[in-house]
């Protein structure tokens, strides 16, 4: 329905400006803004001509979906339309002249009065020459309309095809949250099932701390970006969680710029991140270790690095599903626009980058 009101205003708009602009084209007397065009029925017959020719036009681009087209990939089939169209619109109007003047006979009467006989032509080949520049020149307007119209109809498929792949794009956006935040909950349970048994009272202060992790993450579920003080809000709830079970053998250490908490990124990325590090890192490691989170603008990007203590096996650098995640998101969110890397360091920890476009 707004897609027909908005085509009813633009064809009825639209033709009415150009008739009325038309029609204060006099010969011999140049351009000017009339008002007397509104009183003479030559203005009534062009516009309401116009219309209805160019909507059969437009019936058949829609019966024939060749609106769905670039138009150069279906030019034979529109311009045999549009050559119709303008035939169909000068005989209208030659009718129209026809009648006014009273039949053929006044016609052509009429017409010898104007041009006067011109040298060597006889008053049927005038009005035939006249005829033929009249229809060359609506045919040009025709053409005019067709390319307006197929001009707004592209940039229309355009957003539609852009809104479809922003939906995908979501969709599999969405998707990658509902599992990681099972991933995420998976690792903080089993880290708070083996305090249980040990220490039970640590074992309800690692609930607590869960409930706030839930809560942040609850509350970020619904945005594709968060700033980054929310999400180290949820990280430091999460690392006091594995600092009740790991004890002395987890080390936290933050470099943080006081200045971007509130530059945007995914939520739970840095999550993901410092999961990735104490799973593979950390608890794999007797003596456990230290993981250093560190985040700041770095010319006109953000920057995040998150690097503990242990080694990257070599056969498999990419990391698990935590890591694969992120990757996939990033390129959802960010294109080419996001790096990140994950290698060994020469000081026998990993180091995990992730850099962002600055916002």
């Amino acid at each position: 329905m707004k897609i027909r009101y908005r085509y009813w205003a633009c064809q009825l708009g639209g033709w009415g400006l150009f008739t009325y602009l038309w029609n204060n084209i006099r010969s011999g007397e140049g351009f000017a803004f009339r008002t007397d065009v509104f009183g003479d029925t030559d203005f009534y017959s062009a516009y309401f001509i116009g219309v209805l020719a160019t909507h059969l036009l437009y019936l058949y681009l829609r019966k024939q979906q060749l609106q769905r087209y670039r138009l150069g990939a279906v030019f034979m089939k529109v311009w045999g339309a549009v050559t119709l169209s303008s035939l169909l619109i000068v005989l209208w109007l030659t009718g129209i002249s026809i009648a006014e003047d009273g039949g053929w006979n006044s016609f052509f009467a009429s017409v010898d009065k104007t041009l006067g006989k011109p040298g060597g032509l006889g008053t049927r080949t005038t009005i035939g020459l006249i005829f033929l520049l009249v229809w060359f020149v609506w045919h040009l307007v025709v053409w005019g309309w067709v390319i307006l119209y197929f001009s707004l109809l592209q940039g229309r498929f355009k957003r539609i095809e852009l809104e479809n792949e922003n939906r995908l794009k979501q969709a599999e956006l969405d998707n990658l949250k509902t599992k990681l935040n099972p991933h995420f909950l998976f690792n903080a349970l089993s880290s708070i099932r083996s305090l249980i048994g040990e220490n039970p009272e640590r074992a309800q202060q690692a609930v607590a701390e869960l409930a706030e992790v839930l809560r942040s993450a609850m509350l970020a579920e619904h945005h594709q970006l968060i700033p980054f003080g929310k999400e180290l809000e949820v990280v430091q709830h999460y690392l006091a969680i594995e600092k009740i079970r790991f004890e002395e053998r987890l080390n936290v250490h933050y470099t943080i710029d006081p200045n971007i908490h509130q530059q945007t990124m995914p939520p739970m990325l840095l999550q993901t991140l410092v999961e990735n590090a104490i799973k593979h890192g950390i608890s794999k490691l007797a003596a456990g270790g230290e993981i250093r989170i560190a985040a700041a603008l770095e010319g006109k990007q953000f920057v995040l690095r998150v690097e503990n203590t242990g080694r990257v096996p070599e056969e498999r650098p990419g990391g698990g599903f935590g890591i694969q995640g992120t990757l996939k998101r990033l390129a959802l969110l960010y294109g080419d626009k996001a790096f990140f890397t994950l290698h060994n360091t020469a000081q026998q920890t990993v180091c995990a980058t992730v850099k962002l476009p600055a916002a």
